[in-house]
């Protein structure tokens, strides 16, 4: 099975809020794929104010369902942080969202290779 993890870069340490991420690393089982462009990258709420108000969910819902579209052949996405609107994005592709803390490592090959052996407790 594919699962996707949001990435900074190539160096594939993880990401703290998923629809931020800058990339998507890709693996199937914990062989580790390709990185994919997170499509809606530049509307991170790191360039504006944490605060702000979409006017109307279902259209923030919306830009996040165009960033699934990347991910839409994995099976499962491991994630630190996932807001809201992202997650009704993947419940509504059917991708299952795996929760990981800092406790379990900060790169996803390290993290991917944990749950694959052991879980994550």
């Amino acid at each position: 099975m594919k699962r996707a993890i949001p990435v900074y870069d190539e160096n594939l340490e993880i990401f703290e809020r998923t629809g931020q991420a800058p990339y998507l690393a890709i693996f199937d089982e914990d062989k580790f794929l390709e990185l994919r462009v997170n499509p809606k990258h530049s509307h991170s709420h790191t360039h504006h104010d944490y605060n702000h108000n979409h006017s109307d969910d279902k259209e923030h819902t919306n830009e996040h369902r165009n960033q699934v579209v990347v991910i839409n052949d994995c099976g499962e996405i491991l994630v630190r942080r996932v807001g809201p609107n992202m997650q009704e994005a993947l419940k509504e592709a059917g991708i299952k969202i795996v929760k990981i803390r800092k406790k379990h490592g900060d790169k996803a090959d390290e993290v991917i290779k944990l749950y694959l052996r052991e879980g994550l407790k």
